[in-house]
């Protein structure tokens, strides 16, 4: 495939995603800049609608592939299985893996009508992976590079199951084709919680991703300020017990305050008692 088939390609799923977005509300922009990112999501509409509405933001790298879906082979108790592959640069799959409110998204075009301008316009299959399951991932071998090439390859594996009922799905598979430790997808059509990716999110939707996202920002922030709460609440107390009032009088040993006036020349250097009154520290 030459450069501008290429090019063309890539216009076809990052416009793609840019009208899933609006369709959920979003207003979608694309970078001028190759940062690693193709579009951001901004919540524009919210934020005008309500001005207590906080800001928004989500970040997607766009990958696209086709692939002779009439050819697919068949066996291993499914109907149809075939492998389509992503190339990506390992930049790009450090600055996603940073955060679950990036993520990459997949779109796989049929090319049964020989080239892409003939193909059906609308994406075969589409899936997307957030940032946590990049991570995760890439630790379990899904990565790799193979010969002369600088990029670094993502293989999946679409299947058709055995079920007259059963869609096509997607699996993140290794360099041999196994697949991967939360490589599984889920499926689409069924709530069943073993069809369900590990995350139990539908991995089929951009709206199942902004669920996700949007939960796991709220998890964050929820533990976040949990966090600081008990920094503040030991901060508090250490406070307390540096001013001797954490501690009962009786219990705080030789160098105890209790009520009486401040004698200075035992509050410095003396081993003996001091005697201090708290409300007439000077501070």
């Amino acid at each position: 495939m030459d450069f501008y088939d290429l090019l063309y390609r890539g216009y076809t799923g990052e416009y793609q995603l840019v009208s899933s977005l609006y369709r959920n509300g979003l207003d979608a922009v694309r970078p001028p800049a190759d940062m690693g990112v193709d579009v951001v999501s901004l919540n524009l509409k919210a934020q005008l609608e309500n001005s207590d509405t906080a800001p928004e933001t989500f970040f997607f790298q766009v990958k696209t592939a086709t692939t002779p879906i009439n050819n697919a082979e068949v066996g291993n108790g499914l109907r149809a299985l075939t492998t389509v592959q992503f190339k990506l640069k390992e930049s790009e799959i450090d600055l996603l893996s940073k955060s679950s409110d990036r993520a990459l998204v997949c779109y796989v075009y049929s090319d049964d009508n020989g080239a892409l301008t003939d193909a059906t316009e609308a994406p075969f299959l589409y899936f997307w992976l957030d940032g946590t399951r990049i991570a995760n991932i890439r630790r379990a071998g899904a990565f790799f590079q193979q010969p002369d090439d600088t990029k670094l390859t993502l293989a999946c594996q679409l299947r058709k199951p055995q079920s007259e009922a059963g869609h096509w799905y997607a699996v993140v598979v290794d360099e041999h084709g196994q697949q991967v430790e939360e490589g599984y997808l889920g499926t689409v059509d069924s709530d069943n919680e073993f069809t369900r990716a590990s995350d139990g999110s539908n991995h089929y939707s951009i709206k199942g991703y902004l669920d996700f996202a949007r939960a796991a920002r709220d998890k964050r922030g929820a533990s976040e300020q949990d966090s600081a709460g008990q920094a503040g609440d030991a901060g508090t107390l250490d406070a307390e017990a540096s001013f001797g009032v954490a501690q009962p009088a009786n219990a705080l040993g030789a160098n105890q305050c209790s009520v009486g006036p401040v004698d200075p020349k035992r509050a410095f250097g003396s081993s003996g008692p001091i005697n201090c009154d708290i409300d007439e520290l000077p501070f």
